[in-house]
């Protein structure tokens, strides 16, 4: 694992290929929880990503 955030850091890996579901509210933390608990077939990562 870190070597891999290291690739993703340093922008050698491109991770948005294994994000499958993507929230960009902090509201919808709960919902992403849910999902990484019932982890449906569709699943791969899901991403909470929250800008200032």
């Amino acid at each position: 694992m870190e070597k891999l955030a290291n690739l993703i850091e340093y922008g050698r890996f491109d991770s948005s290929k294994l994000i499958t579901h993507k929230f960009d509210k902090f509201d919808d933390i709960e919902e992403a929880i849910i999902l990484m608990r019932d982890k449906p077939r569709d699943l791969i990562k899901p991403a909470v990503i929250l800008d200032d």
